[in-house]
């Protein structure tokens, strides 16, 4: 039985960043309503997802390549892989550089107001992402082995 892994695991970077996102604005409005590294911890979650996605994606890719879909759909296929691994790539970098910065100076709260931002930006990136993922399943009949 040839079980795709993909549409199960990527799920959980698209809840992750999308939590952690919700969660920093929490933080920055009202900041002992919850924990200050709570949106840390949930985008290393996120980073580690979106790599085990981004491998499941690729195998999935390869034999949707070999089925011989029309232009469209590879096209489509081909865009929501570069910006699924701008997101993976992107989570590590902006995880690896707000813990340095972070353990750097613990009381510079500019960098809570920065790491929302890029939140942001990663949650509109996944969104999108899931939304090709979305439109390749349920309009071109993609991953439905």
């Amino acid at each position: 039985m040839n079980l795709p892994l993909h549409p199960a695991i990527v799920h959980f970077p698209i809840a992750l960043i999308t939590t952690a996102f919700i969660f920093q604005a929490l933080h920055i409005w009202k900041h002992n309503w919850i924990c200050r590294t709570t949106s840390m911890w949930l985008l290393g979650f996120a980073a580690i997802m979106s790599i085990a996605a981004t491998m499941t994606g690729q195998n999935d890719a390869t034999q949707a390549g070999q089925i011989g879909y029309d232009a469209l759909v590879m096209d489509t296929i081909q865009r929501h892989e570069l910006i699924g691994n701008l997101t993976a790539w992107g989570s590590i970098t902006i995880l690896i550089l707000w813990v340095y910065f972070f353990l750097k100076d613990m009381d510079d709260h500019r960098v809570d107001i920065l790491a929302l931002a890029f939140l942001g930006l990663l949650t509109g990136m996944v969104m999108f992402t899931s939304y090709l993922g979305g439109t390749l399943t349920f309009i071109y009949g993609v991953g439905k082995f």
